[in-house]
């Protein structure tokens, strides 16, 4: 029951997201700032900033499940997560728990840092993974935008509240006002990575998944124009990726970032391959495969903040 559980709420991708805010955080921001992580945002509403999005994407993937139960069953015949788990409405109340949960810990943490407003963000969020599961998901591109959008929100966050307690101490803002547009740079470039790597792997799987999308209704981009247009358009997107990829390399080289640069030749290489391989992918196996090796690049994509600390600590 609790392996099972744990396989419902992708723990794996959980972690990840997780792993990416902390990392955002203290390789990038406050770095890029030059501040001690004492001069960040309190250590509990960082905390409460992480379980948000945790919570709220558990949620998603929760409401995925049920919403997705007879296309998993049809394409995994006896691996659908929610049978395996036990009762739908348990798995129902699960979603209702952590949504609320991740919303709640949201506005707590917007609460704390006096823009109770910023509670919004968290409810519109979880009101646009319920959208996408019940109307975005099968509109051909819509819904993998919104994932890959989603994606690359969880970076914003941590760089938007981060600013938002540097800015409530005006004796803080004017000793941190020049490192701002750096620090900006490269948070836009890891968002940017994240939503082209989450895009490309969302229409891989639409191909991976288009037998059972097609049996049942669901009108991805797969499914309405074709896996071929889909995986053109696959290939067009990683490509964007690794045209992306080499800007950014280039923008490292011009700040003297050399391990950076150098490390995002490997990242080159993981977009040259992916795309190799999803214009050989005929067929399910391989686009499962494929999706696999994407979780690399993204994985790859997040482990380089590490460099990314030293570059920035000692920049200027």
């Amino acid at each position: 029951m609790i392996k099972s559980f744990f396989k419902l709420i992708r723990w794996q991708n959980l972690v990840l997201i997780a792993v990416s805010m902390i990392f955002i955080r203290y390789f990038v921001i406050l770095p890029g700032l030059h501040i001690q992580p004492a001069g960040g945002m309190k250590m509990l509403n960082f905390v409460l900033l992480i379980l948000a999005s945790v919570f709220i994407a558990a949620g998603g993937y929760l409401l995925n499940d049920i919403t997705d139960k007879d296309v998993d069953q049809y394409n995994k015949p006896g691996k659908n997560k929610v049978e395996k788990f036990g009762n739908e409405k348990t798995v129902i109340k699960l979603y209702w728990i952590f949504t609320a949960a991740g919303i709640v810990a949201g506005s707590l943490v917007s609460i704390a840092m006096h823009h109770a407003d910023y509670s919004l963000i968290f409810i519109l969020t979880a009101g646009l993974l319920w959208f996408y599961t019940k109307r975005y998901q099968c509109q051909p591109l819509v819904g993998n935008i919104v994932v890959a959008f989603l994606s690359a929100l969880s970076f914003g966050l941590v760089w938007l509240f981060e600013f938002v307690h540097i800015f409530s101490y005006t004796s803080h803002l004017e000793a941190f006002k020049e490192y701002f547009v750096s620090t900006n740079k490269m948070v836009a470039i890891y968002m940017g990575f994240a939503f082209l790597v989450s895009l490309a792997r969302e229409i891989v799987k639409d191909i991976e998944d288009y037998s059972g999308d097609d049996r049942f209704g669901c009108r991805t981009f797969a499914v309405a124009f074709g896996t071929g247009a889909a995986k053109t358009l696959g290939i067009a997107v990683l490509l964007s990726g690794f045209l992306f990829s080499g800007f950014v390399q280039y923008y490292f080289f011009k700040n003297d970032f050399m391990s950076l640069y150098y490390f995002f030749y490997a990242i080159d290489i993981l977009f040259f391959l992916n795309v190799v391989r999803l214009i050989k992918s005929e067929e399910r196996k391989h686009f499962k495969m494929l999706s696999s090796h994407l979780k690399v690049l993204m994985t790859a994509g997040i482990l380089s903040m590490i460099l990314c600390y030293f570059s920035l600590l000692y920049a200027n």
